[in-house]
């Protein structure tokens, strides 16, 4: 089974990437939940408001699936 990282889109991961030396330590933790995560709903609000904060979404353009489940942000499993 993937973890959450590994399912994330590469355009979410490169938008950590990019923020990763301004803001060191969210995007650490961003990465850490994400690495110790295997379905979105264990998230915790907190962490799904970070990743959205660091992607060119805002937080009114996501529906309840995208908060849910994360459509936007991972792959779909195969």
């Amino acid at each position: 089974m993937k973890t959450l990282w590994q399912k994330l889109k590469p355009e979410i991961k490169q938008s950590l990437k990019e923020q990763e030396e301004k803001y060191p330590s969210m995007v650490k933790a961003i990465k850490i939940a994400l690495k110790d995560n295997y379905i979105w709903s264990h998230l915790s609000i907190g962490d799904v408001r970070d990743i959205v904060y660091f992607t060119d979404y805002t937080y009114a353009s996501l529906s309840s699936y995208d908060w849910s489940y994360g459509e936007k942000f991972i792959i779909a499993d195969e």
